[in-house]
């Protein structure tokens, strides 16, 4: 959005004859979506950071000739550890 359009949005709704308790929803509102960028970007850097790791060790893997537990190994190992 433009300072303009950011602007005029600012005066729409200083004209509205809104409470505190309206006042402070909509605060809640625009903080809100801010708190929940911040939560995607944090899941997005955990994900690559995890991504990235695997991938390192899959080369190394693969550089010093050893062999890699397969997924559905992993997932019967992880149903077993269900199990326990």
């Amino acid at each position: 959005m433009t300072a303009l359009a950011l602007e005029n949005l600012w005066t729409y709704i200083d004209s509205l004859s809104l409470k505190k308790k309206d006042r402070e929803w909509l605060a809640n509102k625009l903080l809100e979506s801010k708190v929940d960028d911040a939560e995607t970007e944090r899941q997005k850097a955990y994900v690559k950071e995890t991504l990235t790791r695997a991938l390192d060790e899959v080369k190394r893997a693969k550089k010093e000739g050893r062999k890699l537990q397969t997924v559905d190994d992993f997932i019967y190992e992880l149903r077993m550890e269900e199990n326990v």
